[in-house]
């Protein structure tokens, strides 16, 4: 079915041809032969296309109009030319308006040449100046060329905007299916136009700047009528991601909080594919960090709106802040602060942060084994969430925030950014809040970092201070007590965490299991176990060999941190200390024997039997059944049961 004339046919032939075809009922073949005659010589065909019977040129005319208005669909040929048939069919029917569509649209097409003429013709044949108004689909075709026609004559107004929303708001499929095919060509252009005036509502909130927004003031669109164009831009291009991330801001400002965050979720869904698809080779559409982290904002502050997903909130804002900061606290103060939300988002950051750190205490002391690290990985969202809070403050956090920071830090095993969180705040001599609190954490960031002489002077500045803070004086004891075991000193190792025991035992506890690096709590426990029991038995020959002028001076700071206590046998390394000693030994290894045997000998010499002897009872059916049976036989037999006693 070409068009093509071939060499030496005459026209009158291929008028012949068409003829026998048209009586055939091919009107499609005929059609095409009377254009090629037609291209060949135009008024020979044109006087015998007048010759024709009134029914077959309108058959031939509705075919002419039928292929100009079809876009993929029953096209005749590859090689038709629709600007022939244009012409062709405006010959044979002046005025048609198919015909006149379809030129102003070429016209359209090369550069938007004439589009106030173009603008001017359809308002005449929508309106019915000389011809009664078309209906239907013709109308509508004139609807959308006129809206592009204005478009292109005023591009800085909306008039050309307000008509495609007129003609969509009577016939939205077919408007929609119209600009898709026969406007294709100037899509990007519509969207470009929807989209900067949309901006223009709140630009600030939108994460690309490249469309400068220059719609007159006085020329702004309603409420409904944006949500009518965003409704409009969405159905011309439903792909297109920054429509999407328009339509997830204009919801947000609409106070569809909970539609919006699924926008965002999908958005950020899809960048995240893109990422991990190595066999992606488009990267015009991969997320960048910047975005990435306007994406998580969005996400948060539409989160944090609908009311209910705090927590959400909290996690995509620690995670804008940790993938890009400078755009996260841009858009933190547009989307939370400029709204009044930014207080209370800082408060649920504080909380959820003080909730992981609560959920780590308690998961650390359900620990099975002593040596295990288990339950570390629960402080990365706290780490996370009070980063963010300090990047939301200007001056890089409170000293409050930073504290907690390294010691979050410390607890992670991060020691280097601890120590040097630490030292800023060291450092800063105008403010002496939580002092003791910075040195201890000091102390432990530079045992980690093997400098044990720094280490030893944070510790002993902070068990030498006036006031020390309960807390902090114990996980200085701690730490003391730690490295004079790695120098050898055992005795005076089970001194400091005597007293420490004493002082808070729980947080003793929890500076073992938390701070002590891993591999030297095992050591640390029997060692603290060998010891308590040297204090018990009075051993001379121990004493004398650990004890040195550190210990005198220790036992110095001992009397000095039991001034409050009038019994002698409350110091350290008597039966009172080494109880409190096996009792945390019991904490840290719950199923230990060791700790057990001891606690109960400390009662006994403190005339505690009934309690020694239900604590030995207590003891599994797995210990050495040799010490505890003695031990309860000297019960029974201090209690004068003395049958029991011989059992």
């Amino acid at each position: 079915m070409s068009a093509l004339v071939q060499p030496g046919v005459k026209v009158s032939e291929l008028c012949e041809d068409g003829d026998k075809l048209l009586e055939a009922g091919e009107l499609g073949r005929a059609t095409c032969l009377y254009m090629s005659a037609f291209r060949t010589h135009a008024t020979s065909t044109v006087s015998h296309m007048r010759k024709l019977e009134k029914s077959s040129l309108i058959g031939v005319i509705s075919t002419l109009e039928s292929w100009l208005d079809s876009y993929g669909e029953n096209k005749p040929a590859e090689s038709f030319n629709k600007g022939l048939a244009a012409v062709f069919l405006s010959t044979l029917c002046p005025n048609n308006l198919t015909a006149t569509v379809f030129k102003m649209e070429s016209l359209l097409q090369s550069g938007g040449h004439g589009c106030e003429e173009i603008f001017a013709r359809c308002t005449a044949l929508l309106e019915g100046k000389r011809n009664p108004p078309p209906e239907g689909f013709s109308r509508m075709v004139l609807e959308i060329t006129r809206a592009l026609s204005c478009l292109f004559a005023e591009p800085h107004t909306i008039k050309g905007l307000k008509l495609y929303l007129k003609a969509y708001q009577k016939n939205k499929s077919e408007i929609v299916t119209l600009v898709k095919t026969r406007q294709a060509q100037h899509l990007s252009k519509i969207v470009k136009a929807l989209t900067v005036q949309i901006m223009h509502m709140h630009p600030s909130l939108m994460f690309d700047s490249e469309w400068a927004v220059t719609t007159k003031e006085n020329d702004k669109l309603s409420v409904e009528a944006t949500a009518l164009m965003m409704e409009f831009l969405l159905a011309i291009s439903p792909g297109n991601r920054k429509v999407q991330e328009l339509q997830a801001v204009h919801m947000f400002l609409t106070g569809r909080f909970g539609d919006s965050a699924e926008v965002y979720s999908a958005l950020l869904h899809h960048g995240h594919c893109q990422k991990m698809s190595e066999s992606s080779t488009d990267k015009s559409f991969q997320d960048s960090p910047e975005r990435r982290a306007w994406l998580l904002t969005g996400r948060a502050a539409a989160c944090f709106s609908a009311g209910g997903r705090t927590a959400e909130a909290c996690g995509d804002l620690g995670e804008a802040f940790e993938i890009h900061p400078a755009t996260a606290r841009i858009y933190f103060q547009k989307l939370f602060t400029d709204h009044g939300a930014g207080v209370a988002a800082r408060n649920h950051l504080r909380q959820q942060a003080e909730r992981g750190l609560h959920g780590y205490r308690e998961r650390v002391l359900l620990r099975p084994d002593l040596r295990s690290t288990e339950g570390v990985e629960l402080l990365d969202p706290v780490i996370t969430k009070l980063r963010t809070l300090c990047l939301l403050e200007p001056d890089g956090g409170g000293r409050e925030l930073r504290v907690r920071l390294a010691d979050c830090l410390l607890l992670r095993g991060e020691h280097k950014e601890a120590l040097s969180i630490c030292s800023q705040l060291a450092a800063t001599q105008s403010q002496q809040s939580y002092q003791n609190t910075v040195q201890v954490l000091c102390g432990y960031a530079r045992l980690l970092s093997d400098d044990h002489k720094g280490a030893l002077e944070d510790f002993q500045a902070v068990i030498e201070h006036n006031a020390p803070h309960p807390s902090s004086c114990v996980r200085a004891l701690c730490g003391r007590g730690l490295l004079r075991m790695m120098g050898g000193l055992n005795y005076l190792t089970a001194l400091d965490y005597v007293t420490a025991s004493r002082l808070h035992p729980q947080e003793a506890a929890l500076t073992v299991r938390c701070l002590v690096p891993w591999n030297c709590r095992g050591l640390l426990f029997t060692v603290l176990l060998e010891q308590g029991r040297v204090m018990l038995e009075g051993t001379g020959e121990h004493k004398s060999k650990s004890r040195s002028t550190e210990d005198s001076q220790h036992l110095q700071q001992e009397d000095q941190l039991n001034v409050m206590s009038k019994r002698d046998n409350h110091r350290s390394g008597t039966p009172a200390g080494v109880h409190s000693l096996a009792l945390l030994l019991m904490e840290l290894q719950p199923g230990a024997d060791g700790p057990q045997i001891l606690a109960a000998d400390a009662l006994y010499q403190l005339g505690r039997v009934e309690e020694a002897y239900r604590l030995l009872l207590s003891v599994g059916p797995t210990g050495p059944r040799a010490p505890v049976l003695a031990r309860l036989a000297l019960l029974q037999l201090h209690r004068g049961f003395l049958y029991d006693t011989n059992q």
